[in-house]
C-alpha cells in the first residue's frame, strides 16, 4: 500500500503523464493524506492542551506495569501472557474510552459544564490503572500504605462517580 502511494506522489512529477492523469494522480494523494493530516493534527493540539494529563496517564500504566510484576511475583501467580494482554487490553480500553469520552465533551463545547465533566473523565481514566497502583501497594505494604482513609476515598470514588468522594471539601466557617 505505502508503495503504491509513494509511486502515485512519483507519477505527479513524471513528465510523461498529461495533465488529466497527473490531477488524478494529484487528487488521489490528497484524498489519501488528508484524513491522516487532520488526525495527527487534531491528536498534537489535544496533546499541546493536555501534556500534563498524558505523562500522567503514561506514568500510571507504566506503573501498573511495575508494581503488579512485583505483586504477582510475590503472590506467585506471575504469567507473561496474562502480564501481556492485560496490560495491552487495559491500554486499549483507555485509549477508546478516554477518546469516546473526549468526544462528547468536545461536542459540549466550552462552559462549566464541560470543563467539570473533563475533570471527572480524566481523573476516572487515570484511577484506573492508578488506583490498581494504590490498591497492589496498599496489600503489598499490609494496608500501611496508603492510609487506609484514602483508600476509602478511592473505593467510594469509584463507586458513585462522585469526584467530592475523592476530594471533599471542607466547611469552612470563619
Amino acid at each position: 500500500m505505502i508503495l503504491k502511494f509513494l509511486s502515485k506522489i512519483a507519477l505527479i512529477a513524471d513528465n510523461q503523464q498529461n495533465f488529466i492523469e497527473r490531477l488524478k494522480y494529484f487528487l488521489q494523494v490528497i484524498s489519501t493524506l488528508g484524513p491522516i493530516v487532520m488526525i495527527l493534527e487534531g491528536l498534537s493540539g489535544w496533546f499541546v492542551e493536555n501534556r500534563r494529563f498524558s505523562v500522567f496517564i503514561f506514568a500510571a500504566l507504566v506503573g501498573n506495569l511495575v508494581i503488579g510484576v512485583i505483586y504477582h511475583l510475590r503472590k506467585g501467580s506471575f504469567s507473561w501472557e496474562q502480564f501481556i494482554f492485560k496490560n495491552c487490553k487495559m491500554a486499549a480500553i483507555l485509549v477508546i474510552a478516554y477518546t469516546m469520552l473526549e468526544m462528547i465533551a468536545i461536542t459540549a463545547g466550552e462552559n462549566i459544564l464541560a470543563d467539570g465533566y473533563r475533570t471527572v473523565i480524566q481523573v476516572s481514566t487515570l484511577l484506573w490503572p492508578g488506583g490498581k497502583i494504590l490498591k497492589n501497594l496498599y496489600i503489598l505494604s499490609n494496608k500501611q500504605f496508603p492510609p487506609a482513609f484514602i483508600m476509602e476515598r478511592l473505593y467510594n470514588f469509584e463507586k458513585s462517580g462522585n469526584i467530592n468522594e475523592l476530594f471533599p471539601e471542607q466547611n469552612k466557617t470563619e
